[in-house]
């Protein structure tokens, strides 16, 4: 996801997606390459890495598989 460009950009960071059945993901908040790993820069757009972001994916996922499941 790329964010808006401007004084409100945030400086280039990655973005973990976790997930329930499988190994977390690594989002480039530059250019949305992912990746197995997390490193300073990104082997994609070569951006410098300041941080990781975790928006908790795998909550969603969760959420999913109990509807389907009918547990409550």
């Amino acid at each position: 996801m790329k964010q808006q460009s401007g004084r409100n950009k945030l400086p280039p960071h990655w973005i973990r997606h976790s997930h329930l059945f499988g190994p977390d993901e690594y989002e480039c908040s530059e250019c949305g390459s992912c990746f197995k790993t997390s490193a300073r820069s990104c082997p994609s757009c070569r951006a410098r890495m300041t941080w990781t972001d975790d928006p908790q994916d795998w909550i969603d996922e969760a959420e999913e598989l109990d509807m389907m499941l009918g547990d409550d």
